[in-house]
C-alpha cells in the first residue's frame, strides 16, 4: 500500500486499513509515497532568504523529503540606442546561477546531499528567456514585458547545460549563427563596398572611409554569436522563444514546467527605477506550446486551467485524439522566498510515487505524471491513498500516468483521507475528458468507487480533484482508458 514519509505510525495504519478494504490490489499500489516541495528560492542568487543548507533542515523539521530549489539562471535586462543596440546600451543584472558558475550552484546542491540522507535535493532554475521592450525611456513609459513568462527547468545535471541555455543576454554562442548570418552579410557586404570606395581618390574614398566605420561598427553589432535568436526590440514574439528553451532542455534529458501561468504578480507593471514590468496572465502557452512536461497547477494565486474543459483538459484532449505528442502534469509551485511571514515551506507539496526513494526516481516520477499536487490547510492536508482505473473483466489496473485497454466496464476506485485522521468535509469532483463526471460532497476519508460502462469511446482520461475548508486542496495527474476494439488508437499503447 502507498506510504506517507513522516506521518504517524498510527495514521499511517489507519490510512492503510482504509486502502487494504477498497477493491482489490493492484501494481500501482507498490508506490511509495515522497513529499516534495518544487521551486524554491534560495540565497545564491539573492532572490531566497535561506541557504540550501538551512532549507534542506526546515524541509528535514516539516518532513519533507525532496527540495527543488529554481534559482534564476540569468537575470538580466539590456536596452540599446538604435540603430547600434549591441554597443550603445546600459546592462542590468543580477545574481544568478550562470553569473555565479553553474559549478557552483550544483556544488552546493551535491555537498547537501551527501551531507545528509533525509531530503533529497534536486537541481533546477528558474528561467524568463524572453522579453521584449515598449514605451520610451524619454517620456517615462519604457516597459519590459512578459519577463515573468517564466519556466522551471528540472533536473540537469551538466554545467555546461546552463552555459548554453537559449536565452537572450546569455553571451556568445554559435547555436543561432544559421539563423542571423543573414544580417551579418548584409554589412559585410556594405564594408567590401566601403573598401572599394576607400581605394578611390576624392570624395569617394572620404566616403568610402566614413561610411566604411560605420559598417564595421554595424557589422559588430549585428554579429551572429547571440546566445538566442531574439532580441527585446522587436515586439512579442510569441510561443517561438520558449519553445527554443523547452526542445533544447527536453533533448538534454531535463524536465519543463510552466511557473504560475495566472499569477498576479506584475500584471499591472511593477516600477523598477525608471523601468516598468509587466507580464499579463499566459494560460494559453499551456496549448501553444508542445513537449514540456506540466506546468504549476497549485500556487499562491487562483488557478482556472485547472477547472473542468479549461486548458489543461483541451491539453489532454488533445493528446487523446493524438493531436500532441505528450500531455502535461500538473505540480504545486511552492515559489518560496522565506522573506513574508504569511509563508510556510510546506504549504505547495507536489507528491511523488517512487520505487524508491532516489533522485533519479523522483524525476521518472515527474516525467511519467506518477504525483499529484496539494495544498495544505491548517494543520492538515489531503492524501491520495488510491486512485485507480480498472478493467472489471481482466483486473487490470493503471494509476495516474499511466494508461490502460478497458473493456465495457471500467471502475474507478479512490480513497482521499486527512494527514490528521480526522473527519474534515470534502467536495470531490471527478473530471473525464474535459466534462465532470461525478461531483459529491462527504467525510474524510472518503473512499468511493464509481462504474463507468457509457463512457466515451476511443482514448479518454480521468482525474480528480479534492477540496476542504480545513484540508486545503488536492489536484491528481490523469489515468488514460482506450476501449478495447478502437483500431488504431490499440496501437499507440506502450
Amino acid at each position: 500500500m502507498l506510504g506517507y514519509n513522516g506521518m504517524h505510525p498510527l495514521l499511517f495504519l489507519f490510512s492503510f486499513l482504509i486502502g487494504f478494504s477498497a477493491a482489490g490490489f493492484c501494481q500501482a499500489d507498490e508506490w511509495v509515497q515522497v513529499r516534495g516541495v518544487v521551486h524554491v528560492q534560495t540565497d545564491f542568487d539573492g532572490s531566497g532568504v535561506f541557504s540550501i543548507d538551512q532549507l534542506v533542515t526546515m524541509a528535514k523539521e516539516k518532513g519533507i523529503d525532496v527540495l527543488i530549489p529554481t534559482d534564476h539562471d540569468l537575470q538580466v535586462m539590456e536596452y540599446g540606442v538604435a540603430p547600434l543596440r549591441n554597443l550603445l546600451k546600459r546592462r542590468e543584472e543580477r545574481a544568478s546561477v550562470i553569473q555565479a558558475g553553474p559549478e557552483k550552484f550544483l556544488g552546493k546542491i551535491d555537498r547537501a546531499n551527501r551531507r545528509q540522507k533525509d531530503v533529497l535535493v534536486i537541481p533546477g532554475v528558474q528561467s524568463s528567456p524572453f522579453y521584449y521592450w515598449s514605451g520610451n525611456p524619454l517620456s517615462g513609459t519604457l516597459t519590459a514585458n512578459g519577463y515573468r513568462k517564466e519556466l522551471l527547468l528540472i533536473g540537469l545535471r551538466s554545467p555546461q547545460d546552463y552555459r548554453r541555455l537559449p536565452i537572450m543576454h546569455r553571451g556568445l554562442s554559435t547555436r543561432h549563427i544559421k539563423n542571423l548570418m543573414p544580417a551579418t552579410l548584409f554589412f559585410f557586404a556594405a564594408l567590401l563596398i566601403c573598401i572599394f570606395l576607400a581605394l578611390q581618390k576624392g570624395i569617394y574614398r572620404v566616403c568610402g572611409l566614413v561610411l566604411g566605420a560605420l559598417s564595421i561598427l554595424l557589422l559588430i553589432d549585428a554579429h551572429p554569436f547571440k546566445s538566442s535568436r531574439f532580441d527585446p526590440y522587436h515586439g512579442d514574439q510569441g510561443i517561438a522563444p520558449y519553445q527554443d528553451l523547452i526542445d533544447y532542455v527536453t533533448a538534454r534529458g531535463g524536465l519543463v514546467f510552466w511557473a504560475h501561468p495566472e499569477s498576479n504578480f506584475g500584471v499591472s507593471g511593477d516600477q523598477i527605477g525608471p523601468v516598468s514590468l509587466a507580464t499579463e496572465h499566459y494560460p494559453e502557452y499551456l496549448i501553444s506550446s508542445q513537449n514540456y512536461t506540466g506546468f504549476e497547477a497549485l500556487y499562491g494565486d487562483t488557478v482556472t486551467v485547472t477547472e473542468p474543459g479549461k486548458h489543461w483538459d483541451r491539453v489532454l484532449v488533445a493528446y487523446c485524439q493524438g493531436k500532441r505528442d505528450r500531455p502535461a502534469w500538473g505540480i504545486a509551485g511552492a515559489d518560496f522566498h522565506g522573506n513574508r511571514l504569511s509563508e510556510r515551506l510546506d504549504e505547495f507539496q507536489t507528491i511523488f510515487l517512487v520505487g524508491q526513494k532516489s533522485p533519479d526516481h523522483v524525476l521518472e516520477a515527474m516525467s511519467a505524471g506518477r504525483m499529484y499536487a496539494v495544498r495544505t490547510g491548517g494543520e492538515a492536508c489531503l492524501i491520495l491513498d488510491r486512485f485507480v482505473l480498472r478493467d472489471e473483466e481482466t483486473g487490470a489496473s493503471a494509476y495516474m500516468g499511466q494508461q490502460l485497454q478497458i473493456g465495457k466496464n471500467p471502475v474507478l476506485e479512490a480513497v482521499v483521507s486527512a494527514s490528521d485522521g480526522a473527519r474534515h468535509p470534502l467536495e470531490l469532483t471527478i473530471v473525464r475528458g474535459g466534462e465532470v463526471l461525478k461531483s459529491f460532497r462527504t467525510l474524510t476519508p472518503a473512499r468511493f468507487r464509481i462504474d463507468d460502462p457509457n463512457g466515451p469511446k476511443g482514448k479518454t482520461f480521468y482525474r480528480l480533484e479534492a477540496r476542504g475548508k480545513d484540508v486545503g486542496r488536492l489536484i491528481s495527474n490523469p489515468i488514460f482508458g482506450i476501449k478495447k476494439g478502437d483500431g488504431d488508437l490499440q496501437q499507440k499503447l506502450p
